[in-house]
């Protein structure tokens, strides 16, 4: 078998954002997941990031998501997750109570 090499110029960045939102207004699961998932879906559609609910999932009021983007230049990656955490600033559903990114080299 031969053995996978990678190519000279490949760089594979990997960023994820933790989200920690409150969903104000909010008296059962249901009304959170609605919002919740407004955000999941409009950061999947727009920026091509993978959205999961990582924390707080009993929690009627709160959650933690996790966001990841992909791409071979930390520049760019970093850029995107803060377009996508503006996003989430101006989402009417949500309110966001902190956020914190991490970009790193993936090496596999």
């Amino acid at each position: 078998m031969i053995p996978f090499l990678p190519a000279p110029d490949e760089a594979i960045l990997v960023g994820v954002m933790r989200l920690r939102v409150s969903v104000p207004g909010s008296r059962s699961l249901k009304d959170r997941r609605h919002g919740v998932r407004s955000v999941k879906d409009r950061l999947a559609s727009r920026f091509g990031a993978a959205v999961a609910e990582v924390g707080h999932l009993e929690d009627h009021e709160r959650c933690v998501l996790a966001v990841t983007l992909v791409g071979n230049d930390a520049t760019v990656v970093r850029s995107r997750l803060d377009q996508a955490r503006r996003d989430v600033e101006l989402h009417a559903d949500v309110l966001l109570e902190d956020s914190h990114t991490t970009v790193t080299r993936w090496t596999g």
